[in-house]
């Protein structure tokens, strides 16, 4: 059933319960203090009732037993019994007749006979009788000069209860004690009133004497067997409470005690009867005497439970204006953490002034304030997906470019070595044409002989410029080339980082975007720790795509500052190729000159000196200009092999450009995979 799926870990439930314990505990508290104040009160009231009952009662009794011993005390005090009948001794019989008439009136005290016992003991009764009293307490202690109340005694002929009163005689002459008066008063009288005594419903009193045997009770077995608690307990431990209770009462003592007896719990209250060394108690059961402590506990658990049934309406009433809108914006906060933007809070909830108003009015900021983070998001994420394959295609572009490069700057480096070799050669061949030449100072006789080989080598000479010509302008045009595509890969590395700025900014803004959006998922709390864990992870791929794009950046600008070198290098040996193409048509115009110096030698021998004298000039400045060719071809080929390796670090660099491209590009998408989560 509905009601019985209870979420133990629901707010409003831990509020109930919560609650409902305090107010339960505070009840019991309250039931417990004021059940123990309560009964100790009532116990103390209890307790002083007792104690004045039974006060007033032995004082009552004191006042009869000092009626009693003033009678005997009287009738002791009469002349005749003291012994004086006019101006002779009294006889027994007159004694005896005062103390016959002295009954008379104390038989409505409840005397019921009086004597006269002489110093030997013999007691003498106005009807003639005779007894032994000699072992009687009352007698010693009247011989002794003290008027005496005895304890109850037990008449063995009747089993009437009675107690005697005895006071000196002394001698109305010498003042000696000559014998003692006593009187025997029913006892009947004081066990019924004893035995009257009652306290609550079922409350009794009970009397001892100074050796705590039983003198008064309701129970007249006891007073019969003149029963002693105190002897009895040193066989009946379960009368030791009663016991200890008349041992303070056999002592003359006066208070307030507990005892069990019978399986009964007891209170009781004592005080002595001074006059008699009696003493008497009163006692109730505790039950009785806490009745109305168990009404008030009635009375406590029928509020307890009101207030405790209030409370909980309230804290369930409280609990649920508190509990209903925090589930609400749990349930809220579960639907952003799943992406969706789109649920409304509802306006009853905005509307309130407390701080479940402010909790929605916060959430309802939070989603309207992601929202649009999440939109603009989701916009860079798709541009850097663009811009990633844009990139990627340019690097690939490139690499492409840049193995073209590799390829033509090696073709050049060959080459130059070639033509390198070739320029030792016209080296070579300019010596040898020196050497020819310094025959011709040494021997001009020998010019005819020697005109056919010059004119010969002269032709291979030709033959060679014309080769080498060929061959710088072959240079020459690799070289335009090398350039031209040097120029287009400068501007191909400025695209990339212009692409690569972009890209920077795009991340940065990423970056941005995601620490705002996880500064707003930590505000949100433990609800929107799921969202954070997202704006991380946008932030991660943010950084990674700045950091490869820095790592790019650095790649291009490398690449540019060697792909300038490299332009350079190449301008300048062009140049130098330019220059030296002219110097070798200048070397050719020198063979022509020297062919036909070599061809016009038989009739110009007379201006043979003067020529061979402008030949040799030449032939300096040749051997310079070719030797300067020489050091420039070798200069060219050194050049060119140095390109042919910046080329290839430069195939490298793009390859790792285009990597990075592939890497951002795949960040682009899982970024674009994330964002399109969130429903806006």
């Amino acid at each position: 059933m509905k009601f019985l799926r209870i979420n133990m870990k629901s707010l409003l439930t831990k509020m109930t319960l919560f609650f409902g314990l305090v107010v339960l505990a505070g009840c019991l508290a309250l039931w417990l203090v004021s059940t123990n104040r309560a009964g100790e009160a009532v116990k103390a009231e209890a307790e002083d009732g007792m104690l004045k009952v039974v006060k007033q009662y032995t004082a009552m009794q004191d006042n009869r037993i000092d009626t009693l011993k003033y009678i005997v005390e009287n009738v002791a005090a009469r002349n005749v019994v003291r012994g004086k009948a006019g101006d002779r001794e009294a006889t027994l019989e007159e004694k005896l007749a005062v103390l016959a008439a002295e009954l008379q009136q104390a038989e409505k005290l409840g005397f019921k006979r009086m004597g006269l016992i002489d110093k030997s003991g013999k007691a003498f009764y106005p009807d003639g009788r005779t007894a032994d009293l000699a072992d009687r307490d009352y007698f010693k202690q009247a011989l002794a000069g003290k008027t005496y109340i005895s304890s109850t005694l037990v008449s063995k002929v009747d089993n009437s209860v009675m107690f005697g009163v005895a006071a000196p005689v002394r001698h109305y002459a010498s003042g000696e004690i000559t014998g003692v008066v006593f009187g025997i008063v029913d006892g009947a009288h004081f066990a019924k009133t004893v035995g009257s005594l009652s306290y609550a419903q079922t409350g009794y009193a009970f009397a001892v004497d100074s050796t705590g045997k039983t003198i008064g009770h309701k129970d007249q077995e006891l007073v019969l067997k003149q029963v002693n608690f105190i002897e009895e307990a040193k066989t009946n431990q379960e009368l030791a409470g009663l016991a200890a209770i008349i041992s303070r009462m056999a002592k003359g003592e006066e208070g307030v005690g507990v005892y069990t007896y019978q399986g009964q719990k007891k209170y009781v209250a004592f005080a002595p009867v001074k006059s008699t060394g009696w003493s008497v108690a009163i006692n109730a059961p505790e039950d009785e005497v806490l009745d109305k402590v168990a009404g008030l506990n009635r009375v406590l658990l029928v509020v307890s439970a009101l207030v405790l049934a209030i409370a909980l309406a309230l804290t369930v009433f409280i609990a649920r204006s508190i509990a209903v809108p925090l589930k609400l914006a749990v349930d809220h906060l579960s639907v952003i953490a799943d992406g969706d933007f789109t649920r409304a809070v509802p306006e009853k909830f905005l509307r309130r002034e407390d701080e479940i108003g402010q909790l929605t009015r916060a959430l309802d900021k939070l989603q309207h304030d992601l929202r649009p983070l999440i939109g603009s998001i989701r916009s860079d994420a798709k541009i850097l997906s663009t811009s990633s394959e844009s990139l990627s295609a340019a690097s690939q572009e490139v690499a492409s470019s840049s193995n073209e490069v590799a390829k033509a700057i090696q073709e050049v480096a060959a080459g130059a070595s070639n033509q390198a070799s070739s320029l030792q050669d016209i080296v070579a061949l300019i010596g040898a044409i020196s050497a020819q030449l310094e025959k011709v100072y040494t021997a001009l006789n020998n010019v005819k002989a020697n005109s056919e080989e010059t004119t010969e080598l002269a032709g291979k000479g030709r033959q060679e410029l014309d080769l080498l010509t060929a061959s710088i302008d072959n240079v020459r045009q690799a070289f335009q080339l090398v350039t031209e595509k040097l120029a287009n890969l400068d501007k191909s590395v400025g695209q990339i980082g212009e692409i690569m700025g972009v890209i920077t900014g795009i991340a940065d803004q990423t970056n941005l975007l995601a620490l705002n959006a996880a500064i707003e998922a930590a505000r949100a709390g433990e609800a929107g720790r799921g969202f954070a864990v997202v704006a991380e992870e946008v932030r991660k791929l943010a950084e990674q795509s700045r950091a490869s794009a820095d790592k790019i950046k650095a790649l291009l600008d490398t690449v540019g500052a060697e792909t300038g070198e490299v332009v350079e290098t190449a301008r300048i040996t062009q140049d130098q190729v330019t220059n030296q193409i002219e110097n070798v048509k200048n070397t050719v115009r020198s063979f022509d000159h020297i062919l036909a110096s070599v061809a016009a030698i038989a009739p110009m021998i007379a201006a043979a000196y003067q020529e061979m004298d402008k030949t040799v000039k030449s032939k300096d400045a040749v051997l310079d200009r070719v030797q300067s060719v020489s050091a420039v071809s070798e200069e060219t080929s050194a050049a060119s092999e140095e390109i042919a390796a910046s080329a290839e670090e430069l195939t490298a660099s793009t390859e790792e450009i285009a990597a990075g491209a592939q890497q951002v590009l795949n960040v682009a998408k899982r970024l674009d995979e994330q964002v399109e989560h969130f429903k806006v």
